[in-house]
């Protein structure tokens, strides 16, 4: 896949992160009304899930293009699938602080699995 085609994926999974983050809102003013619909309780309740479902496919296929090196390594391992991998595991633990060590270790650990499942 091209830098565009995962640039395509990255926006994909911010956006249906977005998503799903403003389904969860909806939800909670509804739970937190004085007077709750269960109605619409429920309906907000299967917004979240489709947004959860979307949410992790585009995750799912977006770490999956990211771990697959686009071309066999000529001297090693690409430092750049590494980087955008380590990028990825902090994105989908919610951007914790102090993390970038065990992400970047995880990232390697991963980028070269997959060179070597490959080659």
């Amino acid at each position: 896949m091209t830098v565009d085609g995962v640039g395509v994926l990255r926006n994909a999974y911010r956006a249906t992160f977005q998503e799903y983050s403003s389904k969860l809102d909806a939800l909670q003013c509804l739970m937190s009304s004085d007077a709750p619909d269960k109605s619409r309780i429920e309906a907000a309740l299967l917004d979240v899930e489709k947004a959860r479902v979307a949410h992790n496919h585009a995750r799912d296929r977006l770490a999956g293009e990211l771990v697959r090196p686009s071309l066999p390594p000529v001297a090693g391992v690409d430092e750049r699938h590494i980087r955008k991998t380590a990028q990825l595991l902090w994105e989908l633990a919610g951007r914790p602080d102090g993390t970038a060590e065990r992400d970047w270790q995880r990232a390697e650990q991963l980028v070269h699995a997959a060179a070597a499942a490959a080659g």
